[in-house]
């Protein structure tokens, strides 16, 4: 998709030009690949995980994770303490059912007691760093969007929603550790959503990235918090570019060239198509079924 043929429907201006072309500059353009840096507390974590699957995640956490600020859990039998294989290394998850209990624990573990502002909203949170890694998730249905606007049974939709959300962090971690960036648009989150639907399913639609988003209209509306601080033309043109890219992304995944590709590569491709390279995927001709 052209970038002055997007500029001519919407009718930018100079300004809106400028700003459209800098959100969709891809922020990965020209970094270099690093090996993911070793995890220091990974020994810790391992024994601490251990340790919940005997006494409780719970009381584990409490006692050895955020004693300062213990979580008064709801749902104590929900909590549960992982070690994850990550194509960028191990990591501790914490697992946790209870809506509350996830908030409290982002709250307290995360943000150090302050509530973060729209977390309600937030079904995952990660940190990733040298000597703290750690990603905690909820079994929220994934991006707010309820079982029955996807066709799917509500348990299992709660279930494939916690997997989403850890391949989903698992992603932003793999580019974090390898690249040393993370960012808060909607290059990453094509990215993310593009791995944790595949993982989980065995197959990508953008139909479905398209609705947890808000762009198909329904209960997801995410779309906002990627988009924020753009003018409402630009936000057109940007929504445009993107239902264009994971349209681009489901054909690509049907590809020869993408089933070749272990998880690491796939990755790397998407972060260096940026946004335009996902939406010009619209234009590949070879497909397998």
């Amino acid at each position: 998709m052209e970038l002055d043929t997007i500029c001519e429907k919407y009718s930018l201006s100079c300004e809106d030009r400028a700003e459209l072309s800098e959100y969709l500059t891809n922020r990965f353009a020209g970094l270099k690949e690093n090996e993911p840096a070793a995890f220091e507390q990974l020994d810790v974590w391992k024994k601490l995980a251990s340790l919940a699957g005997l006494c409780g995640a719970a009381e584990v956490i409490n006692q050895k994770v955020c004693r300062r600020l213990p979580v008064d859990f709801k749902h104590p039998d929900g909590v549960r303490l992982k070690i994850y294989t990550s194509p960028a290394g191990e990591l501790p998850i914490i697992y946790a059912d209870d809506e509350d209990d996830f908030e409290a624990l982002v709250t307290n573990i995360v943000h150090k007691g302050e509530r973060p502002e729209n977390i309600g909203k937030t079904g995952a949170s990660f940190v990733s760093g040298q000597k703290t890694r750690l990603i905690i998730l909820s079994s929220k249905p994934y991006s707010n969007v309820p079982a029955s606007e996807l066709s799917l049974d509500k348990d299992d939709w709660t279930q494939k929603s916690l997997l989403i959300r850890r391949s989903h962090e698992c992603t932003h971690f793999y580019t974090k550790q390898v690249y040393g960036v993370s960012n808060n648009i909607l290059h990453d989150e094509l990215m993310a959503d593009f791995v944790g639907l595949y993982d989980t399913f065995g197959f990508y639609k953008a139909e479905w990235f398209l609705k947890f988003l808000g762009i198909i209209p329904g209960s997801g509306d995410r779309l906002g918090v990627y988009t924020a601080g753009l003018s409402q033309k630009v936000t057109q043109a940007v929504t445009e570019m993107v239902e264009a890219a994971a349209h681009g992304l489901e054909k690509w995944s049907h590809s020869e060239g993408f089933l070749s590709l272990d998880y690491s590569a796939r990755i790397r491709e998407m972060v260096h198509m940026g946004i335009t390279g996902m939406a010009d995927l619209n234009d590949i001709k070879e497909v397998s079924i």
